[in-house]
């Protein structure tokens, strides 16, 4: 096969299940009640316009990066789940969620243009158990037709370079502060690997905090990046909390590594919200 760039296409924190998370315009659901024969389900207005946005996105892809190979990556929470007696759900059952994130994908990976048969890649790395438990194994096991894989860490190598995912590194940071973080643990990741002997990655990706960043730290000639993705949920009001009066960043991450080694990373595509 000859050899192509290649699109990384980080998809994370879908949160489906969540009332203020991406859902499919209409979807049907096993009956709760024995006198039940299905639910019928749809979007909210907030909904649709993230799954909206995520059909942009998937357009663009498609669109943009059509000789590229395309690996895409579930960086973690793909549910909601029933946790911290939550009120903000779509649906009420952990199974039902598991089928909101799959009809949702199952869309991404057809309009994004996505096809096994030209070498494209799917993974799903674990996310937070509070949310997840252990539906995404469930759910990797569904896309198996597409090749996909789960991992705790996903280690990838591609035209000579590291790529490391993980759904929770460190966080943002905030105001004057924002990207330190992560730049701080870039060099230390550095040092450690110096120390211990192991290859540094050129790129890590994680996500978890809902505010899409970058970060580069350079030594002995070579840049090494890290980038914290966006999400798919609006602030729930755990987030209005744990982040008040900080932006909560919707989409999609994208880096490419070009088959010269060269790394590029695109600036994300965001849904313009307001907040």
């Amino acid at each position: 096969m000859i050899e192509r760039d290649v699109i990384n296409i980080a998809l994370s924190d879908t949160h489906c299940g969540s009332d203020r998370a991406v859902f499919p315009p209409r979807i049907s659901l096993p009956p709760l009640m024995a006198d039940e024969k299905e639910r019928l389900l749809t979007y909210s207005n907030n909904q649709k316009k993230l799954y909206e946005h995520l059909m942009y996105c998937a357009h663009y892809i498609r669109d943009n990066f059509a000789g590229h190979k395309k690996v895409i990556t579930h960086n973690g929470d793909a549910i909601e789940g029933i946790h911290h007696h939550t009120i903000q759900l779509s649906a009420p059952m952990v199974d039902d969620h598991v089928l909101i994130h799959e009809a949702i994908m199952s869309d991404f990976l057809h309009e994004s243009g996505f096809s096994v048969m030209n070498g494209d890649e799917l993974h799903y790395v674990s996310g937070t158990e509070t949310h997840t438990g252990y539906t995404e194994q469930r759910i990797k096991k569904h896309f198996e037709y597409y090749g996909a894989t789960f991992h705790d860490e996903l280690k990838l190598t591609q035209h000579g370079r590291k790529i490391g995912y993980v759904h929770q590194w460190v966080g943002a940071g905030n105001g004057q502060n924002e990207g330190n973080g992560l730049t701080n643990a870039l060099k230390a990741l550095y040092y450690n690997s110096l120390k211990e002997g192991r290859e540094m990655y050129d790129l890590i990706i994680s996500s978890h905090y809902h505010k899409a960043i970058m970060a580069s730290y350079s030594q002995n000639w070579e840049t090494y990046y890290a980038m914290i993705t966006p999400s798919f949920q609006m602030k729930t009001r755990h987030g209005q909390k744990v982040s008040a009066f900080q932006r909560n960043d919707i989409g999609i991450g994208l880096a490419e590594v070009k088959t010269s080694g060269l790394i590029k990373i695109h600036k994300p595509l965001l849904m313009d919200e307001k907040r």
